[in-house]
């Protein structure tokens, strides 16, 4: 009789804590994850210097199978469901040349075949690196999201124009990124 009781008392506690268990088993952790690069720019001097001048920055790359945060929660690349960007900030640095050169142009940010194209604000480099001048990427990331988590790395270089040559320049960029993953246990 005694033993009848503990199972009725003990079978409901059971089937409380599977489903506790369950829950726990379910559950998808988002880790924040912030990743810099410095994108190197050398614009010539031309014969007319007030005429502006083409350039592409060197390429940025990034693996999220490889981002250390992530790492640490990470067993297996498939683990990861979702990649979503917060926010891309860039600032100019070392400006060495003609101070009244200016900058346009965009970042492009490539994940596989897809690359999208997000402008960046038109400026004086001379006066954004004096006054450590911090700009914010602003644009729709949906298809660039959706393209991240399918393939789980990244791409990006800056490209545009520079008048007012020479001039020589860093952009260095932040992207911080929420990276969703659902541990296999």
């Amino acid at each position: 009789m005694r033993i009848l009781k503990c199972i009725f008392l003990f079978c409901p506690l059971l089937f409380f804590y599977c489903d506790e268990v369950e829950e726990l088993l379910e559950q998808e952790i988002d880790i924040e994850t912030t990743f810099i690069t410095e994108l190197e720019i050398n614009v010539p001097n031309v014969p007319t210097p007030e005429t502006p001048m083409d350039f592409q920055s060197n390429t940025g790359l990034w693996d999220f199978r490889e981002d250390p945060n992530v790492m640490e929660y990470l067993g297996d690349s498939d683990e990861i469901t979702k990649i979503r960007i917060n926010s891309v900030r860039y600032f100019y640095k070392d400006v060495v040349g003609n101070s009244d050169a200016f900058v346009e142009g965009e970042i492009v940010i490539a994940v596989g075949q897809a690359g999208e194209e997000f402008e960046t604000a038109v400026v004086n480099l001379a006066q954004a690196d004096f006054n450590n001048t911090l700009f914010t990427l602003e644009g729709d990331f949906t298809r660039v999201n959706e393209a991240l988590t399918q393939l789980r790395a990244i791409a990006f270089f800056y490209s545009g124009s520079v008048s007012d040559n020479p001039v020589s320049f860093i952009t260095d960029v932040s992207i911080n990124c929420t990276v969703t993953i659902k541990p296999d246990i």
